[in-house]
């Protein structure tokens, strides 16, 4: 068999075994970094995260952060994932979540989610970032179009009579082009499916879905003049709810189903939220 042949069909059956399917919108994603690798990626880059960080190890407030981590990572079926929760003392008004489980919420964030069940809620959106693997497949993503520009390069110094620099003007174009017209999308899309996988994360849990929409009204109030949003890599506030929305009338049927008997929307952070990075 000619082995640019071979190498085709090993390519393709590569590319079949990276599929999988993300919790809940069963969007097929390409993932081509096995999970162990990309879990030891994020245990590592969370121990850097927190050296020399503020972090909260006792307090109600981490006791809040750390009851919602445990309620929300149990029903998402992870087990093997090493789940860790850090409340850090910083300004700026956001979370974040590395493979594996890693979550970092900022106290700046606190008055933005109001509520325990506000927190459910972004915890969820970003354990839903981690078991929808979505930093693995950024990564894949971006191996796929660096591949993809190297074998331009190489056919069009091979078929054509342009210079170097000619060359180079149309690699950058397309790698423009690559990251308004797939890179960025790729990355609203994945916050969007985190928010769906959070706003079922925490109906699961017990947690009140309707109030993920008011977590986004208190965002908007908190967010200062964003990017336009085909420049930007999240979704406009209204997008979020409307998507949210959609989703609704599934995420009140499991939240009937395993609703706490507790009421988890009492006020427990109020003030103003100011500081930097308020995006999610």
């Amino acid at each position: 068999m000619n082995p640019r042949r071979v190498l085709a069909l090993l390519a393709a059956a590569a590319m079949l075994v990276a599929c999988a399917r993300v919790p809940y919108t069963k969007r097929i994603q390409l993932n081509m970094i096995p999970e162990p690798l990309v879990n030891s990626i994020g245990r590592v880059s969370y121990a850097q995260m927190l050296s020399g960080a503020n972090v909260r190890r006792g307090g109600d407030d981490a006791a809040v952060l750390q009851r919602v981590g445990r309620r929300i990572s149990r029903v998402a079926k992870k087990p093997k994932y090493k789940w860790e929760f850090s409340l850090i003392s910083d300004s700026t008004i956001n979370a974040w979540c590395l493979p594996g489980g890693y979550i970092g919420f900022y106290t700046g964030i606190l008055p933005v989610l109001k509520n325990e069940a506000g927190m459910a809620f972004v915890m969820g959106h970003e354990v839903g970032h981690a078991t929808a693997r979505h930093g693995a497949e950024r990564i894949s993503q971006q191996l796929t179009l660096i591949g993809g520009l190297v074998g331009l390069e190489l056919l069009l110094s091979k078929e054509t009579n342009w210079n170097p620099e000619e060359r180079a003007i149309v690699l950058g174009a397309l790698g423009v082009g690559a990251q308004f017209g797939i890179m960025l999308p790729f990355s609203r899309m994945h916050e969007t499916e985190a928010d769906v996988i959070g706003l079922m994360y925490m109906a699961e849990a017990g947690y009140p879905p309707a109030e993920s929409i008011r977590v986004w009204d208190r965002m908007n109030e908190a967010a200062g003049p964003g990017l336009p949003s085909f420049l930007s890599t999240h979704p406009s506030h209204k997008k979020r709810q409307k998507n949210l929305r959609e989703w609704m009338p599934r995420a009140r049927k499991r939240y009937e189903r395993n609703k706490l008997d507790r009421n988890t929307r009492e006020v427990l952070w109020s003030g103003n939220a100011t500081g930097r990075g308020r995006r999610l």
